[in-house]
């Protein structure tokens, strides 16, 4: 049995280089099969080569944020611990405080609830049928 290959050996770091500059390339606005000439490759790997540097930048994007999210969570807490004697001396700045670090919270946790929304297209309706029925109208065209 093989072990995997490292992250930082040299094949990998060439290949990783080699989907950045084709990714490079492709923001610069070159097409695909220019992406290819330039790099000495097929246009089907050129194309390859831009998706997975794309899909690496994209999970790189989604590390960062869950990384700047719980630091924001850290923050929050150090926050709500600084205030909480006062908040339990019930003094109204510290509680309008609380009330803000915890709505930051569920915001940052996603724990709202989507709000119902109700839109009555009742008469927007009655109006495009009615538009849709008379003679002459856009049916007819």
């Amino acid at each position: 049995m093989t072990r995997p290959e490292s992250m930082a050996s040299p094949r990998r770091l060439r290949a990783t280089e080699r989907q950045q500059q084709a990714l490079e390339l492709r923001r610069q606005g070159l097409r695909y099969d220019q992406i290819a000439q330039r790099l000495g490759i097929s246009t089907p790997a050129s194309w390859k080569l831009v998706m997975k540097a794309y899909q690496r930048s994209l999970r790189q994007n989604d590390e960062l944020a869950e990384f700047n999210r719980k630091l924001d969570l850290e923050r929050l807490d150090a926050a709500l611990m600084a205030i909480w004697p006062q908040v339990e001396a019930g003094k109204s700045p510290a509680v309008d405080r609380l009330l803000g670090i915890l709505e930051r919270r569920a915001r940052l946790l996603g724990l709202d609830s989507p709000q119902k929304q109700e839109v009555d297209i009742g008469e927007t309706l009655a109006r495009v049928l009615a538009e849709l029925a008379r003679p002459g109208g856009p049916a007819d065209d």
